[in-house]
């Protein structure tokens, strides 16, 4: 949406919410507790684009 790469886009980390973080640990417990586990693959959205 911007043509461009964004500062920190290609940073390996993810930026989100206390929420998100929250969500994403009870999905990994969940995942673990059956032997899976979490891959992130793209972790980048402006907050306006979800608003």
């Amino acid at each position: 949406f911007t043509g461009k790469p964004v500062d920190g886009y290609l940073a390996n980390r993810v930026v989100g919410t206390k929420a998100l973080c929250a969500a994403l640990e009870q999905a990994q417990e969940k995942a673990e507790s059956v032997g899976f586990g979490l891959l992130l693959w793209d972790g980048y959205r402006p907050q306006r684009a979800v608003d």
